[in-house]
């Protein structure tokens, strides 16, 4: 896959705004692996072949350790924030504070937040985002 430094910087704020703290590998996983989605949309309804191909890329030999390590950045998100984020980031309720999205509905929503342009409505500025 050809890097877009566009699309990566926008995913990758989008995902630190859900509370994944982006010194865990998985997040690095994660944020490729939308990054592929964005690309090619089918590859969400195959979670299996596009882990094997961010495993790929990052040279791991196993997909499932990249499926493992984007779950755990997902579980930390979601037992230190709730991932309150996505509905901040959509602006309406998506998800009940007690739901913890699976990997796809994560993906997928970053995707369509990215596909939407709901982030060039976004204040990025550094006051905003310690409120």
């Amino acid at each position: 896959m050809q890097k877009n430094s566009e699309i990566e910087k926008i995913v990758k704020l989008a995902l630190i705004r859900l509370g994944i703290k982006c010194d865990l590998v998985g997040f690095a996983y994660l944020a490729r692996a939308i990054e592929y989605v964005i690309e090619t949309p089918s590859k969400l309804y195959n979670l299996a072949k596009l882990f094997g191909e961010v495993a790929e890329d990052y040279e791991v030999r196993n997909p499932f350790r990249v499926e493992a390590n984007i779950q755990n950045a997902i579980t930390q998100a979601y037992n230190t924030k709730g991932l309150q984020g996505i509905n901040d980031m959509y602006k309406m309720e998506v998800f009940d504070e007690k739901y913890k999205p699976t990997t796809a509905e994560v993906i997928n929503l970053i995707v369509e937040y990215y596909n939407l342009g709901l982030y060039k409505n976004v204040d990025t500025s550094f006051s905003r985002a310690v409120k």
